[in-house]
């Protein structure tokens, strides 16, 4: 295994101490918030060309359609951990929108859920946070204010996974999920209803930057990129020094904002599996995918790449290189070459699922019945409507 891939699992080891999402399981102003939707700590801001230094305010139980007019697709912003609505992703890819493509963007805002130190009840905020977003989401369909078929999430971090588990409140399957570098920590385990998956959109693509430390490793969409191998970003060292792995987080919304209007663009090679890939197992000939904004519905499968240091960090195609001499002599096992879904490279002891941590009460599931309409699902499916203990 090649050394500047161990470099990464090293450094998140030495730095987890600071960035343990435990920390807040013995602060008493971390709290798990029950509610209904709308909720006051969950707001929706809507940006246009022509509102973009005043965003409008949303009600999602009474939208203004002319807020809406022309036409337009919609894409909508999700923060992570500690964000609200001008934190990343929306910090980098909200302008670059508003310049570059004639669209409505709404930035969501749940920062009072998810502040420093709190990241196990922020967790456990996300059900509600979800269904907020559900509810505005359906409002705007059922009202034909915005086509379905034109609604785009796109989340970074925590975000991500809120995107997922909105998909599970949803009265119609969304079109297209992005995910950049979705959380990892309490995300490992439990059913697939709690964390980003494929089945959440008619088309989920996901970009992985962070994988030793605060993003997963797994593939999670119709098509995964790993630029980098996913984990140690070229310049975040020097970028920030006492904490590189928020740099390699960060990266994920950075790519993807220049990759809207790049002249070059974020390519990648097709490979089997992450780990066939770190053992320069893959073929380094043949077609390129593009990573990002613009990337091919069509796509299927796990993409590799490498970028630069610092921006403009697209690089373009890569020049083929023919190892199938190399290649010949390996007979892989393809069932067998791939991360096991239950386990990622991470501390365990810092990660506990939250079926292990018990500090909050069930959630007033019944207030939330009141504004959401919901679909009658077979008791068997597994997207659940509880929210977790």
């Amino acid at each position: 295994m090649k050394s500047t891939v161990w470099l990464p699992l090293l450094t998140f080891i030495c730095r987890s101490a600071s960035s343990n999402p435990i920390l807040g399981l013995f602060d008493s102003t971390c709290q798990v918030v029950s509610g209904e939707c709308p909720n006051k700590n969950v707001s929706f801001w809507l940006y246009s060309n022509s509102t973009r230094e005043n965003p409008i305010l949303l009600n999602p139980l009474d939208l203004n359609p002319w807020d809406f007019q022309p036409p337009r697709p919609l894409k909508i912003l999700i923060h992570g951990y500690t964000g609200y609505r001008d934190f990343a992703p929306n910090s980098y890819i909200r302008p670059v929108l508003l310049d570059h493509e004639d669209v409505y963007v709404i930035s969501i805002d749940y920062g009072p859920l998810v502040r420093y130190p709190c990241y196990i009840q922020a967790v456990q905020n996300l059900p509600l946070v979800s269904q907020c977003l559900a509810q505005l989401i359906n409002n705007l369909v059922d009202r034909a204010i915005v086509a379905n078929d034109r609604i785009h999430l796109i989340g970074f971090s925590l975000g991500g996974q809120v995107a997922g588990q909105t998909a599970n409140y949803v009265k119609r399957k969304l079109k297209r999920i992005t995910g950049l570098d979705p959380a990892k920590p309490l995300f490992i385990l439990g059913p697939d209803s709690r964390r980003l998956d494929q089945g959440d959109a008619d088309f989920v693509d996901v970009i992985h930057t962070d994988v030793f430390g605060r993003g997963i490793l797994r593939a999670a969409g119709h098509v995964d990129f790993y630029p980098n191998f996913g984990a140690q970003q070229p310049g975040c060292m020097e970028e920030n020094m006492q904490d590189p792995g928020s740099c390699n987080h960060e990266r994920a919304p950075r790519f993807y904002a220049e990759s809207i209007n790049s002249t070059v663009g974020f390519w990648g090679r097709q490979c089997s599996g992450w780990l066939v890939q770190l053992l320069s197992l893959c073929p380094t000939t043949g077609a390129q995918a593009l990573m990002g904004y613009h990337v091919s519905d069509e796509l299927r499968g796990s993409y590799f790449l490498q970028t630069a240091s610092k921006s403009p960090f697209a690089l373009g195609k890569t020049p083929d290189v023919d190892n199938r001499q190399t290649l010949a002599k390996f007979h892989l096992n393809f069932d067998h070459n791939e991360i096991d879904n239950d386990y990622e490279p991470q501390l365990l002891e810092a990660f506990l699922e939250l079926e292990a941590v018990k500090v909050v009460d069930k959630m007033d599931e019944a207030n939330l019945d009141k504004q959401l309409n919901w679909i009658d699902r077979p008791e068997e499916e597994p997207l659940s409507r509880n929210f977790i203990n």
